[in-house]
């Protein structure tokens, strides 16, 4: 898959989307996918579900979401309102959507996640986030009175 050319398109349409006032930054965005070469749609599913935050589509775009759509029906695209292709003869034809993000911002990383606001000691921040700031040593009150 031809990542670095498709990255290309997607900017193109993140840059038209936010001309447009939809979004501010690309995070504030969601991506959408489809492609009806099957190694192709292989290949995107695998990168959009990729675990290790490096070789995940939504960090290589600068978004906070990627969706692979198993089709272009109605339904599915009806509140995309920026859209363009990408088209080579290796990958097949790639529609690409871009939709403002779902969910709420992490004020810690600012991807737009649905499970902001699900942690009560930290209600302002994603699981990824929560993890993190979970794993950070807490300062003992003794501690903080002295510093």
């Amino acid at each position: 898959l031809l990542v670095n050319q498709l990255r290309s398109e997607v900017n193109k349409i993140l840059e038209n989307a936010r001309t447009g006032k939809l979004i501010g930054a690309s995070l504030d965005a969601k991506v959408y996918l489809h492609a009806e070469n099957p190694d192709t749609v292989s290949k995107l599913k695998e990168l959009a579900s990729a675990t290790n935050d490096a070789d995940a589509l939504h960090r290589l775009f600068i978004t906070s979401q990627v969706e692979i759509l198993p089709s272009l029906s109605e339904e599915t695209t009806s509140g995309v309102s920026y859209a363009g292709k990408f088209s080579d003869p290796r990958t097949g034809e790639i529609w690409i959507g871009v939709t403002r993000a779902d969910g709420m911002k992490c004020e810690r990383c600012w991807v737009y996640t649905k499970d902001v606001g699900s942690f009560g000691d930290h209600p302002t921040l994603c699981s990824r986030c929560h993890g993190v700031i979970d794993l950070q040593p807490q300062a003992s009150p003794a501690a903080a009175a002295v510093a």
